[in-house]
């Protein structure tokens, strides 16, 4: 597990934006009901599990990823991180390259 270093650790920041709030019944014959939040992460650092920690930790949203078995954990799915998208310079050619994803969940 990582762990947040105030003293000696690197600076990450991270931009995000909450994009759907659902009630997901938790399987059990209870009424009660796991809360769901659908957020876009925008890091603007790239940081060792920076999105996790952010999404984890009581000073950050403090709601770990679905499937998170390290700052959450383990879920009927795997970790529920998925990037929707990237653009990168192709490291030879220096042509912009963009790729654009739907998540599969």
């Amino acid at each position: 597990m990582q762990k947040v270093d105030w003293k000696a650790g690197k600076p990450a920041k991270t931009h995000y934006e909450v994009l759907e709030e659902m009630d997901r019944d938790n399987g059990n014959n209870n009424s009660k009901k796991k809360k769901r939040t659908r957020i876009h992460f925008y890091p603007v650092t790239g940081r060792t599990h920076q999105l996790r920690v952010h999404a984890a930790h009581a000073q950050g949203l403090d709601i770990p990823i679905v499937g998170d078995d390290i700052y959450g954990q383990r879920d009927e799915r795997s970790l529920c991180l998925h990037a929707g998208y990237l653009e990168l310079d192709h490291p030879k050619s220096g042509k912009r390259l963009t790729f654009v994803v739907e998540a599969p969940f």
